[in-house]
């Protein structure tokens, strides 16, 4: 090969590198709280006093932090970037945070030996992870705002009043809803039980609480009214059903719909529209989706074709989708009953 061939390759190796150096600095500031210390100007020297560390080791890093783009250097002192304020001091930051967190403490380790379990026939248990679920709760917030308004989109919510939300992690969906309409009721499912505390205090401090219910346990196993739903969601937890396990679930939510009821899935797709593959939406949905069909217990992203055949298979007749992000690879999918449009 030429030595051009070899420096334009070398050129794709540190761009590999580079997000990886990024990633291990944001995390280590992140999880040490060093960020915090920057919200004000600060050097070297008064970093490395208050933290009682080696001055040239809290220089070097702070050097390398600034070079990554996370902090911003003034003479000689450091500030945080906006983009580590953001994570620091705003509820969707948190939410990326939890995204972070995930990708390298769940999704790393898998992709990155993918290979070699591929060869074996134990395939490993999700298994319900608490601290995993806890940080999917909080990371699915990072779309929150685009997916409520595409959800006032699907036929039949601006009218509900009566909502389930079933796997409806910390309450946040319901809450919304219920402050739309004072007159509406909710119940939610939950099968986390710290999970489904944390649902219940976001209610009580929004005020909602009498008009609502968080359950926690199995969908199938509660005691739900029948026929009495005007909206149910499943907001990016149809992966957890596989996929002989979800055309009874879509049944047993159509017996608990009102007649004018509808149901809204909320989930990623794995998607080739160039507009999905310009934001990175392809990549992390796909390597999701690998993550996901690795684990014994989990099943992967719906494919929209099975998906209609298994709605229509339950008893839907009417169906469509609404785009949650560009490019449509998050969106709702939504089903009524049939003769309903």
């Amino acid at each position: 090969m030429s030595k051009l061939t070899d420096l334009r390759y070398a050129s794709e190796i540190a761009a590999l590198v580079r997000p990886t150096v990024r990633l291990a600095l944001l995390r280590g500031g992140l999880d040490d709280d060093v960020f915090s210390e920057f919200l004000e100007p600060r050097t070297a020297s008064e970093f490395a006093e208050t933290r009682a560390v080696d001055r040239a080791l809290a220089a070097s890093w702070l050097r390398a932090a600034a070079a990554a783009g996370w902090l911003e250097r003034h003479g000689n002192a450091y500030t945080s970037s906006p983009f580590v304020r953001w994570l620091l001091e705003t509820e969707m930051g948190d939410a990326g945070r939890a995204m972070l967190e995930e990708a390298v403490l769940a999704y790393e380790p898998i992709l990155g030996s993918y290979p070699a379990r591929m060869k074996s026939q134990d395939r490993p248990a999700w298994n319900g992870d608490t601290a995993a679920a806890e940080r999917v709760a909080r990371g699915s917030r990072v779309i929150e705002g685009r997916a409520l308004k595409a959800l006032f989109r699907v036929p039949g919510v601006r009218q509900a009043r009566r909502f389930m939300d079933i796997g409806c992690g910390e309450g946040v969906y319901l809450m919304r809803l219920l402050e739309r309409h004072r007159d509406s009721l909710g119940d939610g499912v939950e099968l986390d039980a710290g999970v489904a505390e944390r649902a219940r205090v976001h209610l009580a401090r929004a005020g909602v609480q009498r008009r609502a219910e968080i359950h926690t346990g199995d969908f199938h196993a509660l005691e739900l009214p029948h026929g009495s739903y005007d909206l149910v969601l499943l907001n990016n937890n149809l992966y957890y059903f596989q996929d002989e396990e979800r055309e009874p679930l879509f049944e047993r939510i159509l017996e608990h719909l009102s007649p004018k009821g509808v149901l809204a899935i909320q989930s990623p797709f794995v998607s080739d529209d160039p507009l999905s593959r310009w934001l990175g939406v392809t990549t992390m949905n796909a390597s999701f989706d690998a993550f996901l069909r690795i684990h014994s217990d989990l099943a992967g992203l719906p494919e929209p074709d099975e998906l209609n055949a298994q709605l229509q298979n339950a008893g839907f007749s009417s169906m469509g989708t609404v785009p949650i992000v560009p490019g449509g690879s998050v969106r709702f999918v939504w089903a009524r009953k049939a003769g309903r449009g």
